[in-house]
Parts: C-alpha cells; structure tokens; sequence
C-alpha cells in the first residue's frame, strides 16, 4: 500500500515533463499532486500549457486551494529548519516567497473570474447605452413608471410575488432555499446525526476532516450543515490561537518566541499547532467557497423562476412605455450617456466607471426631477446577496526585489462561456473510497516529526 501511494506522488522535477492531461489524473488521485504542481509552478519550473490549465476556469480555485495549502507548509517547514539548523531552509525560504507571489496571482485571477461572472450577467442592462437610459428614466419618473408596471402585470395576469423572509445571513438564505425548494437537496440519517451532535463532538469532526486531506467529509459541504461547520472551524482558529502562536484568528504570522531558546519538545508542539492552525485556515476558505458556489446557484435559479422572469419582461415593457411618454428626458439621458461610449449604443466601462456612473445617474436624476428615488426598480423579488466571510488574510512575506516578480502585478484570467453549474451536493464517493477533487481532496496534516 506504501509503494502505491509513493508511486502516485509527484515529484518537482516530474511535473514539467507531463502532459496536462496526464497531470489532470495525477491532481484527481491525489491533492498532493496538485500542491507539488503549484509549487512547481510558482518556481517557474511548469510550460506555459500547464500554467493555462492551473490557472483556467476548471482548476482555478483548486489551484488556488492548494497554493494556500503550500504557503502554510512551507512556512511551518521554515521554521522547523530553523530550529534544527537543518541546511534545506534557503531553498524552502525561497520556495514560500514565490508560492505566496503566485497565491495573490491566484486570489487576482479569481476575482477576475468573479468580475467576468457580474459583467456576463449584468451585461445588458449596464454596457448597452438604451437599456442604461431606460433604466434610469423609470427612477427619474418612479410613479409613472410604477402604474405602467402595474398595468402590464394586470394585462399579463402575472400572479403576486413570492414573499421571502428576510435573511440574516448567507446560511439563512442557504437554509431558506433549501426548506422553500429552490435548492433540491436531501437530509438523509447521516446528515441530521451530525446536525444533532454536541458542539464537542461536532467540533471533533470538524478537526478530523481538517486533518483528512484525501478524504473530506462531504457531509460537513452540505447545505443544511454549513453553519455548523462555518462556526466550528471559527472556535478551532480560536482555540488554535494560542498555542500556534498566531498573530490572530485569521492570520499565522511570523513566530514571536525564538524556538531555539525552548525545550524541543514545547517547541514542536508550538509548530505542529502552526501545522494544524494552517489547515483550518484553508478548510476556511473551502467552506466559503462551498457558500458562495451555492449562493451563486439560489440566485441563478431566482433568476430562471418563471414569475420573476414575467415580472422582468413586464418591467421592460413599462419601460419602453416610459420612453414614449418622456421622449425629451429619454433623450437627454443617451446624450449624455454619450461620451462614455466606445461605439455607436455601447458604453465603455473603461470610461464609464462605477463612479462616474454614479456621479451621473445622481445629477441627471436630480435634474430631471426624480432625485434618485427607488420606485424605478421592478418590484420583483431580489435574490439574497449576503456575502460569506472574507478569506483570512495570507501571513506577511518579504517584499519582491524586482519589478517583475512583484505580485501587484496585472494577471487577466482568460475568456470563458460556461453553462449554469449543478446545484452543490455530497459528490458520490469513487473507487478509490474518498469523493473526487472538488468536493474532496487533500493530504493528511500529520504532525511534524
């Protein structure tokens, strides 16, 4: 069993000479290969068709998730060396300040990602020089715009609104779609037992999946145990505070005791706790992912639900109504909307940025006698847009001596067209006994030796 876990593993120097396919199942058997291939990669030691696969739409996040999973070891392996004197620690010390280079690469690449997402969505109604003009001419003229509205929806028999309950947070909205059916999702025995464990226990479970990283428990990925799991691994930091010596919750940070001047053993109890600590930093950010992928889906599906769909198609129909009627403040409105075109009908967002948008929208509103106020939206529900926690912020490191290497830098991540995801879920588990990558993954966070 030994020799086929060895014979799996990745070296540094085997990943250039792979195909990316070949890689693809390498990364799928084990999340130690996708780590050895980042590292590889911000080493500079990976062809650029591998670097387009690291960093495109299928494998970013992943990519990501194990660049984080990197710093973290190669940290604590620092300060090891460190302590035993152990000649490796320039190479692992160089090693740390490029993968953390390449980690705020790939936070960069996610959010582009992110951007590209808003935009694709919204593309309509903020790029297109009429829709812009119409939607701002119902805010300007909100009662007339209203009782259009309100005609066409009597004219069309659109049924009322369906009336949510207001979220607190993200989980609310999570568990909310999940009890009203837009999320179709099951809580089997398993998943009500782990509901129903005492906070220890739970909180035990939580530190076991931190330490499986080959085999998460995809019951903690659920959409009803999010919670739970958000607030375990949140005492776990907290608890891990201490005895890490961290500088916060959030952060590892530089060691503030020098090992040396301690007994060994309370020594590498102090960096097996930074080991630890850094894993539920990274379980941190898997289970925010997990939110956002499933907040991403209650909106899309918000979205396709056949009432709002029809209540929007009504709200662009008393909207061109308006137009008719306002023809003048219409056509001031694109006048003005003019400049910030790159052709004919479309709007440069290089030009027109958020707060050049702003800025105009406030005065033509008050000039035109609207003063911004909010009857011009559709009265259609709006989906939750509570965010999850931000990411913890990465541990200081050194600054790049050259321009080049500096991680400011800009890094576009590349086009991409994709159909709607599935709604997130426990995966089914493979052959191998753990579930595949993206919902499982990740090497054990054995205590140094």
């Amino acid at each position: 069993m030994r020799s086929t876990e060895t014979e799996r593993m990745l070296r540094l120097r085997d990943v250039a000479r792979l195909p990316a396919e070949v890689l693809v199942k390498r990364f799928e058997e084990d999340f130690g290969n996708l780590v050895t291939a980042a590292v590889a990669d911000a080493t500079r030691r990976l062809p650029a068709p591998v670097r387009r696969l690291l960093d495109g739409l299928e494998w970013h996040l992943d990519w990501a998730d194990a660049l984080v999973w990197a710093e973290g070891e190669l940290q604590v392996s620092a300060e090891r060396m460190t302590l035993l004197g152990d000649p490796r620690l320039r190479r692992v010390e160089g090693q740390l300040r490029q993968v953390r280079v390449r980690l705020h690469e790939a936070r960069c690449v996610a959010a582009d990602y992110r951007r590209q997402d808003r935009e694709r969505l919204e593309q309509g109604r903020l790029l297109t020089a009429r829709a812009t003009a119409l939607s701002w001419l119902s805010k300007a003229f909100p009662d007339e715009y209203a009782a259009l509205f309100a005609a066409r929806v009597a004219e069309l028999g659109i049924p009322p609104l369906r009336r949510h309950t207001a979220s607190r947070d993200v989980f609310d909205s999570i568990e909310q779609a999940v009890a009203q059916g837009r999320l179709q999702v099951e809580a089997g025995p398993e998943v009500r037992a782990l509901l129903e464990l005492p906070d220890d226990t739970f909180r035990a479970a939580v530190a076991d999946d931190v330490r499986e990283q080959n085999a998460r428990n995809v019951l903690l990925r659920h959409p009803l145990v999010l919670r739970r799991w958000h607030a375990g691994l949140a005492r776990l930091c907290e608890l891990t505070v201490g005895p890490a010596r961290a500088s916060s919750a959030t952060a590892l940070g530089r060691l503030p005791v020098d090992l040396a001047e301690l007994p060994r053993q309370e020594a590498m109890q102090i960096i097996n706790a930074r080991r630890f600590f850094c894993a539920v930093q990274q379980r941190r950010l898997d289970c925010d992912r997990t939110v956002r992928a499933l907040m991403a889906e209650i909106v899309r599906r918000e979205r396709a639900d056949p009432v709002n769909t029809a209540r929007r198609e009504a709200g662009a129909h008393a909207r061109l109504r308006l137009a008719e009627a306002r023809p003048e403040a219409y056509a001031r409105i694109r006048e003005e909307l003019r400049a910030y075109e790159s052709e004919p009908g479309h709007l440069d967002p290089a030009r027109l940025t958020s707060d050049a948008r702003g800025a105009l929208k406030v005065r033509l509103l008050a000039e035109l006698g609207g003063g911004g106020g909010g009857g011009g939206e559709d009265p259609a529900p709006r989906p939750p847009v509570a965010q999850p926690s931000p990411p913890p912020r990465p541990a200081p490191r050194p600054k790049p001596g050259t321009p080049e290497s500096r991680p400011g830098r800009d890094r576009p991540g590349p086009g991409q067209a994709r159909g709607p995801r599935p709604v997130p879920g426990p995966p089914a588990r493979t052959a191998a006994g753990h579930p595949p990558l993206r919902k499982a993954a990740c090497r054990r966070a054995e205590p140094s030796r």
